[in-house]
């Protein structure tokens, strides 16, 4: 069932959508700069290998770093299981876990938050499998991420136990 949000409950659904993602998190949009509410959220996902967290960033083909810091960057770096991609022609906002997304015109930046008058629709199903919609949704920025530079990656190393198994 689809959500019309903006506001204060467009800002407390995408920090719920942070929390609440244990096997993937996906962040699509052209501008990142975390406001410290969502760089602490996910900071508590740091040690988690089994998170995978996918990011997409474009704009400013001249200069990547307008639209992605350096800190941002090196934030994100610290996660055991991530995907940096680049695409320049990026322009949608587009943030899912396991269970929701949210489809928007917020960017993943501070100033967005708390300045500019924002809306977007959450979906809550799963991301595999879930109503017409939010399949659709997720097999376009699917795409999308396939179709992006891959800027940085990591993954995690599981030690193999006896006979291969662990």
């Amino acid at each position: 069932m689809a959500k019309f949000l903006t506001g204060n409950e467009l800002n407390s659904e995408l920090g719920k959508l942070f929390e609440e993602a244990e096997e993937k998190l996906i962040l699509i949009s052209p501008y990142i700069r975390l406001h410290v509410h969502y760089e602490s959220i996910l900071r508590t996902k740091k040690n988690n290998p089994g998170l995978e967290i996918i990011i997409v960033f474009g704009k400013n083909e001249d200069n990547p770093a307008l639209s992605m810091r350096p800190e941002e960057l090196n934030f994100f770096k610290d996660f055991p299981n991530i995907q940096i991609r680049y695409q320049r022609r990026l322009h949608a906002k587009y943030y899912a876990n396991e269970t929701s997304a949210i489809l928007t015109s917020m960017n993943l930046h501070r100033h967005s938050q708390d300045n500019n008058i924002e809306a977007g629709i959450i979906t809550q199903s799963k991301l595999f499998g879930g109503d017409d919609v939010d399949l659709q949704a997720f097999e376009y920025f699917d795409r999308v991420i396939d179709q992006s530079e891959l800027i940085y990656r990591t993954e995690p190393e599981y030690d193999k136990g006896i006979m291969g198994s662990g």
